[in-house]
């Protein structure tokens, strides 16, 4: 029996047995190094791009919603606000006369909430199609140590807000289309409920909704469902726009669109004003040579997007998945002239490592995505990552500056886990040498990607 053929079976039969035990050590793992990324945390508001921690200050300051232009970041919709408000005024009362920086790390800890329930639905959608074993550990290894997710682990973001919402729309969106025949208005309500909170998150949260729409409005095309459908459409419309679209509304009465936003991000929301800066990007390049040359001892100086490479699409998006691609990392990265994150002396070769190696479960994805399209039950999560992925494909372009960013599209990561998983079992099934090797690249990117995680917490080798 040939090596691939015989030693894959073996190993999936192990980690069936082993299951719990592996999914514990994933577990353990992931808990201990957020808890280093929040004692070793350089700034009380953790690691953030932008700084929406300024709108819950402001809310807590007048006890009321900021208006859209009363910080840079303000113009969001406010659910993230207001989950954050409670916590930080809490905090504050608590201690009286002293600066906020307690109360910052109360809302920046609050996204070890919105990670947890992202890696808790990921678990449930890998459940939901039956992954055990290998599988199952593969699939919530990519959710507890996926670096993106990990690095947004404590930071005063919406973003991840948006990520753990868009998992709960993931899991029971797909569950409602694969029980299709004994979905009740209850299940209509509950996704009503979820879209009307993701666009109540960030603007993009439109995309989660659309989807929603998109995925229940199929059994619109069949007879024996169509009543059923056209019940559960109206249902979920008039749900999202009761929980989430005052806001919307708000903004066409004070300025005139639904999607009012500050400085260069309102090009992205306009088709009238809309600018493309479509020529600055790359499209065809995978630079990771010139990614871990941004990175210390010899790192060079600048804010990220004055480099080269950040015009790369892919390397970007790669190296914000897999690494903070220096933004962290560096002094002057940020663009803020506060330059609010120190030095971290993070090992260059376990950054190529990780970039490398992370290669893989993204080729995977794009492999279980294609393979999957023949499969009806995988319909729902299809929809939902087209209408993000071309949402953002659209966004973008008309962004001159920051418009890269891994975490706005981190809604992505659940479905990715589990299409990493459907590719790795097609590979396998019609090529198990390249199955083999495949999983041997997986199982080193696991065992490499918590020694960078450890090193970005710490800031040291």
């Amino acid at each position: 029996m040939p090596v691939a053929t015989g030693l894959l079976p073996r190993l999936a039969r192990g980690a069936r047995h082993r299951e719990s035990e592996l999914l514990a050590a994933l577990l353990s793992a992931g808990i201990v190094l957020r808890l280093l990324l929040v004692a070793y945390s350089p700034q009380p508001y953790g690691y953030v791009w932008d700084f929406y921690h300024e709108a819950v200050r402001l809310t807590y300051a007048h006890g009321a919603l900021p208006a859209s232009t009363d910080c840079w970041q303000c113009y969001h919709p406010p659910l993230f606000y207001l989950a954050g408000w409670p916590v930080y005024a809490a905090q504050r009362a608590f201690s009286p006369g002293t600066d906020d920086g307690y109360a910052l790390r109360a809302v920046a800890a609050l996204s070890l909430v919105w990670v947890a329930v992202t890696i808790f639905f990921g678990w449930r959608l890998l459940r939901l199609f039956r992954c055990r074993g290998a599988s199952m550990a593969i699939g919530v290894s990519l959710l507890i140590l996926f670096p993106c997710l990990f690095i947004s682990s404590f930071g005063a973001e919406a973003d991840v807000l948006l990520t753990a919402i868009g998992s709960a729309i993931a899991y029971y969106l797909t569950r409602y289309f694969i029980n299709v025949h004994s979905a009740t208005a209850r299940d209509a309500v509950r996704l009503g409920v979820l879209a009307g909170l993701a666009i109540a998150t960030k603007y993009s949260g439109l995309g989660l909704a659309t989807a929603t729409v998109l995925v229940i409005g199929l059994g619109l095309v069949s007879r024996q469902r169509r009543l059923r459908a056209a019940r559960d459409l109206a249902i979920v419309i008039a749900v999202c726009a009761a929980v989430g679209g005052w806001k919307y509304v708000d903004n066409m009465r004070r300025y005139g669109t639904p999607l009012f936003a500050n400085g260069e991000a309102a090009q992205g929301f306009s088709l009238a004003a809309r600018r493309s800066f479509l020529a600055q990007y790359e499209f065809t390049t995978l630079r990771l040579d010139e990614a871990v040359g941004l990175f210390p001892p010899d790192a060079p100086t600048g804010r990220l997007t004055r480099f080269p490479v950040y015009q790369s699409v892919f390397t970007t998006l790669h190296s914000l998945a897999w690494s903070d691609m220096s933004f962290f990392s560096v002094p002057g990265r940020h663009g803020d002239r506060s330059r609010p994150y120190p030095t971290k002396h993070v090992s260059r070769g376990i950054v190529r490592a990780v970039l490398t190696l992370g290669l893989v479960p993204e080729a995977l994805a794009i492999l279980g995505f294609a393979a999957a399209l023949r499969h009806r039950s995988l319909w729902p999560l299809g929809i939902l990552c087209t209408v993000m992925a071309a949402s953002y494909a659209w966004w973008f372009p008309s962004q001159a500056l920051w418009g890269l960013k891994t975490k706005y599209i981190l809604v992505l990561l659940p479905p990715g886990a589990l299409y990493a998983v459907v590719g790795l079992g097609w590979l396998t099934h019609r090529a198990p040498r390249l199955g083999l090797v495949a999983a041997c690249a997986l199982g080193a990117l696991i065992v490499v990607t918590p020694i960078y995680l450890y090193q970005f917490a710490v800031g040291s080798i």
